[in-house]
C-alpha cells in the first residue's frame, strides 16, 4: 500500500536530491498541467511512511469519538465544587506529536488533522520536525499553541526495538496519549481470518503494532478507551473504509 502511495506524492510536495523522476511521457507534454506553487523546503519531504497513516486514521476515529476531541477548561477563580471546570467538545481533530531534539522534548500540534490528506499530513509533520530540530528550537507558539492536541502521540518504535511504554498524561496535555511501539511481522492464528477448515489454514502472516495508552479518568473510562481502540484498529486494518470515506 504504502509504495503506491509513494509513487504518486503530489509534485508540490516532492523533494528531489537528483531531480524529478524520469517519465517516458510527462502528461503536461499534451496539455500543460495547471500551475501550482510548490510548497516550502521545510515541507518536502520524500516518502510517506506508517505513521502517517496512523495518524490519518486516528483522526477519524475521533471523529466518530467526540469525547476523545474534548479538552478540560479549568475554571476562571479556584476551584470548587460550585465552579467545576468544564468539558469542551472541538469541531475536528486536533492531534500533538512527542517530538525528541537537541533541546528537550516537545509536543508540536497538528490541528484538524481530519481535514488533511496523508500526504498533507507527512507535509506538515515534516515543516515542524524540520523547525524542532533547528538550534535554537524554530518551533513558535503557532506549532505549540496553548491549547494543543486532545491526543498526543509517541513513536517510541522508531528508536531501537522498544514494544511496550507506560505513557504518563501530563496536566494540560489532552484527554489521552499513545506510544507506538515497534512494527514487526509475526504468524498469527487468533483472527478469524486466520482460520479456514477448508484449507486447514492454521495463522497468516502479518505486520502487527504495539500501543500503550493513557487516558485522563476525569474524561475517559477504560471502556470507552478500549472502544476507541478498537474503532481505530478497524480503520488501519481496513484501509478501504477510507476509500469509502472520500480520503
Amino acid at each position: 500500500m504504502l509504495d503506491t502511495i509513494n509513487r504518486h506524492v503530489p509534485r508540490k510536495y516532492q523533494s528531489y536530491e537528483c531531480g524529478p523522476p524520469f517519465r517516458v511521457v510527462d502528461p503536461s507534454s499534451v496539455y500543460p498541467a495547471p500551475s501550482e506553487a510548490k510548497v516550502p523546503k521545510s515541507y518536502q519531504y520524500n516518502r510517506v511512511t506508517y505513521l502517517h497513516f496512523l495518524l490519518k486514521t486516528l483522526s477519524l476515529a475521533m471523529t466518530e469519538w467526540p469525547l476523545f476531541r474534548s479538552s478540560i477548561t479549568p475554571s476562571p477563580t479556584s476551584p470548587s465544587p460550585s465552579q467545576p471546570p468544564t468539558l469542551t467538545v472541538r469541531p475536528h481533530a486536533d492531534i500533538s506529536v512527542a517530538l525528541s531534539t537537541l533541546t528537550g522534548l516537545y509536543t508540536p500540534t497538528l490541528p484538524s488533522v481530519d481535514r488533511n490528506s496523508v500526504y498533507g499530513i507527512a507535509s506538515s509533520l515534516k515543516h515542524i520536525v524540520t523547525l524542532g530540530r533547528q538550534v535554537p528550537c524554530g518551533l513558535t507558539p503557532k506549532e505549540m499553541p496553548r491549547r494543543g492536541g486532545t491526543i498526543t502521540v509517541s513513536n517510541i518504535g522508531a528508536i531501537g526495538k522498544g514494544e511496550g511504554a507506560m505513557p504518563i498524561l501530563v496536566p494540560g496535555g489532552g484527554v489521552a496519549i499513545v506510544a507506538l511501539g515497534k512494527a514487526k511481522w509475526v504468524w498469527d492464528v487468533d483472527s478469524p481470518e486466520a482460520w479456514s477448515e477448508a484449507s486447514m489454514k492454521k495463522g497468516e502472516r502479518r505486520l502487527q503494532m504495539p500501543v500503550s495508552w493513557g487516558a485522563d479518568h476525569r474524561v475517559v473510562e477504560g471502556a470507552e478507551l478500549a472502544a476507541f481502540v478498537e474503532c481505530w484498529r478497524e480503520y488501519v486494518e481496513r484501509p478501504e473504509r477510507l476509500v469509502a470515506s472520500g480520503v
